[in-house]
């Protein structure tokens, strides 16, 4: 995501998604009338770009944003976010309350800062993209992980579960990465999860070898292109 000052106002600019709107603590209200002036989707806040809220009241007064991204703040409060209904990207870093995903049934794409108490993932039919950040269950199993049956990319990052075994099946996914999963000894399970993957990425999980990933990619008839740790072991 390239972000810029346009004038007056901070604009990220990313050819995937739509223009989005820096919120800016210092000139809040200013942010709130640009974002109704050029009927802006998207909006993000980050500290580093004047952003200071510790809620996102502002949100009552922006009920048609599509996207949000926050990152790198503490929210005490969320509320504001279940009145946008037509919300299909999400992103708000972890140090918030719980969420009720099941409330966005819209959304398509979704970065997923993961707390034990959110819930309703599972129930969020139109969701395409899931990426999971720092699932780190005390049983270090997936089984608990919530993940809807249609996803064609899914992501783990910064997860300490041992092995694949709990996480659910979901034919249509396509995209596989795994990244930084210290604790990740095995793959094994990879074909029989997700049997129509195309692209498989790994790094940064020590226990996983490159000759197992060249094993898994093998049994995967649909893959196109398998990196496992350091290795390209398959591209066609």
């Amino acid at each position: 995501m390239s972000i810029a000052r346009e004038e007056r106002f901070l604009i990220s600019r990313d050819p995937a998604r739509m223009p989005g709107l820096g919120i800016e603590s210092a000139m809040l209200a200013e942010c709130l009338e640009e974002a109704h002036r050029h009927s802006f989707k998207s909006v993000f806040g980050n500290p580093s770009f004047g952003f200071s809220e510790t809620t996102l009241d502002f949100l009552y007064s922006l009920p048609g944003i599509q996207a949000v991204w926050f990152w790198d703040i503490d929210l005490k409060n969320i509320d504001a976010l279940y009145t946008l209904s037509s919300l299909e990207y999400f992103g708000v870093h972890d140090k918030r309350p719980a969420i009720d995903f099941s409330r966005f049934p819209a959304l398509k794409d979704m970065i997923w800062s993961h707390k034990p108490k959110d819930a309703g993932v599972s129930k969020l039919k139109n969701l395409q993209l899931l990426h999971v950040w720092h699932y780190r269950p005390k049983s270090k199993s997936f089984t608990d992980l919530q993940l809807p049956d249609t996803l064609n990319e899914l992501q783990i990052i910064w997860a300490n579960p041992t092995s694949l075994d709990g996480l659910k099946p979901i034919a249509s996914l396509r995209r596989l990465e795994i990244h930084r999963c210290r604790n990740l000894a095995s793959l094994a399970l990879i074909p029989q999860l997700f049997p129509q993957l195309e692209q498989l990425i790994i790094s940064g999980c020590g226990r996983v070898s490159s000759i197992e990933g060249t094993q898994i990619a093998l049994q995967l008839p649909f893959l196109k292109h398998a990196f496992v740790q350091d290795s390209v072991v398959l591209s066609r």
